[in-house]
């Protein structure tokens, strides 16, 4: 009987780019040790960046309902222990999870945390004195973390996230409703994050398309979500309505998914859609302002991908924060005004 444990359970609720970037070390690790399984403690509805995986079992995770509060900690707890786990992997290090390490210890599971590199992002982020250094990829230090449970493996290739042929096909039929058909260079816009410190000024896409179109024949597919996003994108189809196809909120995610891998190119911003398209293998343009690659959330295993920023020396406050702000000590987002459309255009127009 193998020494090595036969199921390891991980931990990851959120963010949905932190859960996606998960991605390639799970395809690795699974390649690499045939005889093991994987089980995902995850929010119901990320399990979708896993499907087709084999040996790979996410447990849907409501923390916001089911599993909410110590109480729904603790049946989270009895939940998951079912699976006869042999070691967790804490890939979150948040209250939730540590509270959820901490009842597996005393049942006599071993625990391996990742590490998170606070203190590191804090001195790379903070608005004196800072201490510039590329830090390792989240993909690095969730592979590290399996490294220190005693699994070493290289991460494969990419694309490292593919739709689910259920979701190919419903992607297809949707496409068909709207009577398009791929003729042209087809290009996702995704200018929203969380934060106002990644997000380009909006009124840019305007002229952006126009340029785009002055260049080539283009159609725009527009990704997003939520009422003020929804509204933005109508707007731009009633501008452009032949060329702007509003995504947001007409499809799931998993449609989403099989419907972005079509692109020829996506433009976007420092947000899960960025993560996404990369993930999928889609020549990624990304804009970034308060934030920076180099706190280590940057596009993964995408070779076809094109960083705009503004550099650190014309703009030393950067980077104000690891996850974005919504305020600007300069009061200016002078990293964001600054990156010039026609960098954009050019490259976007380009073949």
């Amino acid at each position: 009987m193998s020494e090595t444990p036969r199921n390891i359970v991980i931990l990851r609720f959120s963010a949905m780019g932190d859960v996606a970037l998960l991605t390639p070390v799970l395809r690795s690790f699974l390649k690499a040790y045939p005889d093991y399984q994987l089980t995902l403690v995850t929010r119901p509805k990320f399990s979708v960046f896993f499907s087709g995986e084999d040996r790979l079992n996410c447990f849907p995770a409501d923390v916001d309902s089911t599993y909410s509060g110590l109480t729904g900690i603790f049946r989270l707890f009895r939940a998951v222990r079912k699976t006869r786990p042999e070691i967790v992997l804490d890939l979150h290090d948040h209250l939730r999870t540590r509270i959820l390490c901490f009842l597996f210890q005393l049942s006599g599971v071993p625990i391996v945390r990742f590490n998170k590199g606070r203190k590191e992002k804090n001195a790379l982020t903070r608005r004196e004195h800072k201490i510039r250094a590329t830090l390792p990829h989240t993909v690095a230090r969730y592979q590290e973390a399996f490294s220190k449970a005693g699994f070493s493996f290289p991460v494969l290739p990419g694309p490292h996230i593919k739709a689910s042929a259920e979701a190919e096909t419903n992607a297809n039929r949707w496409l068909e409703s709207k009577q398009l058909v791929k003729k042209e260079k087809w290009i996702g816009l995704a200018p929203f994050a969380a934060h106002k410190s990644k997000i380009w000024p909006l009124e840019n896409y305007s002229e952006l398309i126009r340029q785009i179109k002055q260049k080539l024949p283009a159609r725009f597919f527009l990704f997003g979500g939520g009422e003020n996003e929804i509204g933005f994108f109508q707007k731009l189809n009633q501008q452009f309505p032949e060329d702007c196809i509003v995504v947001a909120g007409q499809l799931k995610l998993p449609e989403e998914l099989a419907l972005m891998k079509k692109l020829d190119k996506i433009i976007c911003v420092d947000s899960s859609n960025m993560h996404l398209g990369a993930l999928l293998g889609v020549p990624t343009i990304s804009i970034w302002g308060g934030t920076h690659s180099d706190a280590g959330f940057g596009p993964f295993g995408n070779e076809n991908e094109v960083k705009f920023q503004i550099p650190v020396d014309e703009l030393p406050c950067r980077p104000c924060s690891v996850y974005g702000t919504e305020k600007c000590a300069r009061e200016d987002f002078a990293c964001l005004v600054r990156i010039k459309l026609a960098d954009i255009q050019s490259l976007a127009a380009s073949e």
